[in-house]
């Protein structure tokens, strides 16, 4: 998977994403947020998918981050895949915590990432649980190890923690948990400054973020886009 990250394949993936992004907003039904926490949510749809993201922000600068998203490749649309993540961001931009549930065809795989630790849970269905040590040497993010027939994808969710992991250090460790391997990467190979905000690239996907959240992910491999069609303030 070292080729993921190689810097001429980085520059021509981008170059070949880089089309605009028009994003609608429109309102959600508001949700209760927690006292204190000001939450946000975000809905993204496609002709391969969708997603929806919670966002709440605590007084003290943590995030917490709750998404699903339901992926299919555009081509094939009984090849899908249903994500729900759970992510704890510190405010410093450190992701704290993960949880990622994948229901691939095979069955149910759960991802616990525990960054304090140092430790990620693997737990396939119907197979012993395995823990992998990973070096907490620089901020955690976590990529799919492929975005055609992986059991992860990348997501809003996955996204945002790549932004802010980045936000934090000029080195940032990806981790690929379905592979259990990780690499230290610089991050002007996670993150690209545009004219119309940043670009995440994680592996041949682009995601597009403006100054509020996530606005399109383009899954190349997949032949799936996803744009922000809503924005909603849930208050405090």
């Amino acid at each position: 998977m070292k080729h993921v990250f190689d810097r001429r394949r980085l520059v021509a993936a981008l170059l070949t994403l880089a089309c605009a992004a028009c994003s609608r907003d429109a309102a959600l039904p508001p949700l209760d947020a927690a006292p204190g926490v000001h939450a946000r949510s975000y809905h993204y749809v496609g002709s391969g998918g969708s997603s929806r993201v919670t966002r709440e922000t605590a007084a003290d600068g943590q995030e917490t981050l709750r998404g699903t998203t339901e992926l299919g490749d555009a081509a094939r649309f009984s090849s899908r895949t249903h994500l729900s993540e759970t992510a704890r961001i510190d405010a410093q931009g450190r992701l704290l915590h993960a949880e990622i549930v994948a229901k691939p065809v095979a069955g149910d795989v759960r991802f616990v990432l525990d960054a304090r630790r140092g430790t990620v849970r693997i737990e396939h269905h119907g197979s012993a649980p395995v823990e992998w040590h990973v070096p907490i040497d620089a901020p955690w993010l976590y990529a799919p190890a492929s975005s055609a027939g992986g059991d992860l994808a990348v997501t809003p969710v996955a996204a945002w923690i790549a932004l802010r992991a980045a936000s934090t250090a000029r080195v940032v460790r990806v981790l690929e948990p379905e592979h259990r391997e990780s690499h230290l990467v610089t991050i002007d190979q996670v993150v690209v400054a545009t004219e119309r905000g940043t670009t995440v690239a994680l592996g041949y996907d682009g995601v597009d973020i403006d100054q509020r959240f996530v606005t399109e992910l383009r899954l190349v491999p997949r032949s799936v886009t996803l744009s922000r069609v809503a924005d909603f303030d849930l208050g405090v």
